[in-house]
């Protein structure tokens, strides 16, 4: 073992911050009451979900009667995808309405669009170049009378590559089309403000950024001709779920206040030291980098040098299995990924890497390092003297 574990897979999940710890424990322990009871515990908390939906409207440019509570990323874009369709399917029963999705979207997005294709629904499934982007052109000459919603990840989730997102949610405003945004990755590591960036709905996860599993939120755009304080959302979404008037009628269940304070406060957290936190991993990661690159032979970065997120190395080894160097890091204490968590166990090719032009077996040679909050430069240097180490031993092997 490495004389102390080191996490870097910090894209498939993140550590709950201390502090988010300790103020969602406040809402298990004492302010537990049911959001919708009309009692001093049920205010307590349906007061701590409108703090929390103010804090995290304010966070994104937004205001808070557009922020719908999830349990996370798959179910918002689930609920932007299927929500928008079926809604304009119901508004327009003669029409057969259109979705404008790339070829590396996140599972969550793609398996979606592939269940509408099968219920019947025009899917357009857009290349991207060999670094991972979206060209805006292509989304533009993709829009037809049908098109309902463009649908284009902000950040990817393995390789980093941060979209053209303002130019494309212009494109579609262009063409009256409304723009979701799988964000999941993207946020708080990148600045976001959906009103300049022409977003029409974006996906969230709190555990992506040191808040709680199954927590997060769909922003969705509200009519700007609506009443302050009604939401327009049901207006253009269908609900996924029915059986109460929860989240503005579109998603029926108890909130989950523990969860949803504690996002808050990670969001909160993330705020405070955004530039200082975006700067300190950026330096890591271009540091790994460099050094993989100079120092390990037939090695190569699989997506973008500019516009990458800043805590994402996805390197191709040439001549070596990276599940095996996934295994042999592991025995020594080093978490990384050969993909995307959401499907560690498939044995094929990542979609993403052959995507921008992989081969199989550069696919499978390929590994995901994604730093975080507690990554340091002593767990930098000690992955690359285990990754000299091993990278020979497994092409000797070979």
């Amino acid at each position: 073992m490495a004389r102390k574990p080191i996490y870097l897979d910090y894209n498939a999940t993140t550590p709950v911050h201390p502090e988010v710890v300790k103020i969602m424990n406040q809402y298990f322990l004492n302010d537990f009451g049911n959001a919708g009871s009309v009692h001093e515990f049920g205010l307590n908390a349906h007061n701590a979900l409108d703090n929390s939906r103010n804090k995290i409207a304010e966070f994104i440019g937004a205001k808070p009667i557009e922020i719908i509570f999830t349990s996370g990323g798959s179910e918002s874009n689930n609920m932007a995808l299927q929500g928008v369709l079926y809604k304009q399917k119901e508004l327009n029963p003669k029409t057969r309405p259109h979705l404008v999705i790339d070829t590396i979207e996140h599972p969550a997005v793609w398996e979606t669009a592939n269940f509408l294709e099968r219920e019947g629904f025009e899917v357009t499934r857009l290349p991207v170049d060999h670094k991972g982007f979206v060209n805006p052109q292509a989304v533009e000459e993709a829009i037809k009378p049908n098109t309902a919603l463009i649908s284009i990840i902000y950040a990817n989730n393995e390789i980093g590559t941060i979209n053209p997102i303002e130019e494309i949610g212009e494109i579609a405003h262009k063409h009256n089309v409304w723009f979701h945004t799988d964000a999941v990755q993207a946020f708080t590591k990148v600045p976001i403000n959906v009103k300049s960036e022409n977003i029409d709905l974006l996906s969230v996860s709190a555990h992506k950024f040191y808040g709680p599993k199954g927590v997060g939120f769909l922003y969705v755009r509200n009519d700007p001709d609506a009443h302050k304080n009604e939401s327009t959302a049901s207006h253009y979404l269908r609900p996924l779920m029915y059986g109460g008037s929860q989240e503005f009628n579109l998603r029926p269940a108890t909130e989950n206040v523990p969860g949803i304070v504690g996002m808050a406060k990670a969001i909160e957290i993330a705020k405070n030291d955004f530039l200082n936190e975006n700067k300190r991993l950026t330096k890591l990661r271009d540091y790994l980098i460099d050094h993989i690159l100079d120092e390990i032979p037939n090695t190569k970065l699989n997506g973008p040098w500019k516009n990458r997120l800043p805590n994402n190395v996805n390197i191709c080894f040439d001549g070596v299995f990276a599940y095996d160097l996934m295994i042999e890091l592991d025995n020594v204490g080093i978490a990384a990924s050969v993909g995307a968590a959401c499907h560690a166990e498939e044995t094929k090719p990542s979609r993403v890497l052959l995507g921008i032009g992989r081969s199989n077996t550069e696919a499978e040679s390929s590994m995901r390092f994604s730093l975080g909050r507690w990554t340091n430069q002593e767990n930098i240097d000690s992955l690359l003297e285990f990754l000299h180490k091993f990278i020979v031993k497994l092409s000797k092997i070979k």
